[in-house]
């Protein structure tokens, strides 16, 4: 299974460091937060990792909708241990925060548990629930992965077909125009002949 510092790297944009945001992927198949490629590509039109070429004429990106059912999760696991680091208390009760309400998605205290506003609201200990978040997330990241590198192989094979369809358009280019030099010249050739015959029966008239 993957490790913590494994998923941290995999759901980290390679240009401001950071877990993904609205990540977007490149027709070369790397992904990164939608704001931070926007501006990255306003210094030069080239993809920060792989250094290839992206067209200005398509910056309508592609959400990455599975990095970013991740990197939400990571986002929530993540703020779940720090708040449990920070063993914070509760700012209505004055109590720790050692719950967490699964139906509102942040940390509570035992009297709020109790409270009207929860009612019939799922609650775990912070522990628990940060060691689910993260069982969770590996669970999907694992699930999805080949899924990426699906993506990813498919990019590059999309790639590798333009560049043959941009080969033969060239050899195409090039072989019209060379049959249009052949067709020019046969022409002019055959317009002198037909000149030559005409002169001559001139001549003999």
């Amino acid at each position: 299974m993957a490790s913590s510092s494994s998923l941290s790297d995999d759901l980290t944009c390679s240009v401001c460091l950071f877990i993904f945001t609205d990540p977007v992927i490149l027709f070369c198949g790397h992904s990164f937060c939608r704001e931070c490629i926007t501006l990255s590509l306003k210094s030069s039109n080239q993809c920060p990792q792989c250094r290839a070429t992206v067209p200005t004429d398509r910056m309508d990106f592609t959400t990455n909708h599975i990095l970013k059912s991740l990197a939400e999760k990571a986002k929530e696991t993540q703020k779940i241990k720090h708040s449990e680091a920070a063993v914070g208390f509760c700012p209505e009760h004055d109590e720790k925060l050692k719950l967490f309400c699964v139906t509102d998605q942040q940390l509570t205290c035992i009297i709020c548990r109790d409270c009207e506003r929860h009612e019939g609201h799922r609650f775990k200990p912070v522990k628990e629930a940060a060691a689910s978040l993260r069982k969770e997330l590996e669970a999907l990241l694992e699930k999805d992965s080949c899924d990426i590198s699906a993506v990813e192989h498919l990019a590059k094979s999309q790639n590798e077909e333009i560049r043959k369809s941009k080969e033969k358009a060239e050899q195409l280019r090039i072989q019209i125009g060379s049959q249009f030099q052949e067709m020019h010249q046969f022409l002019k050739k055959r317009e002198d002949e037909i000149m030559n015959e005409t002169l001559q029966i001139l001549r003999v008239s």
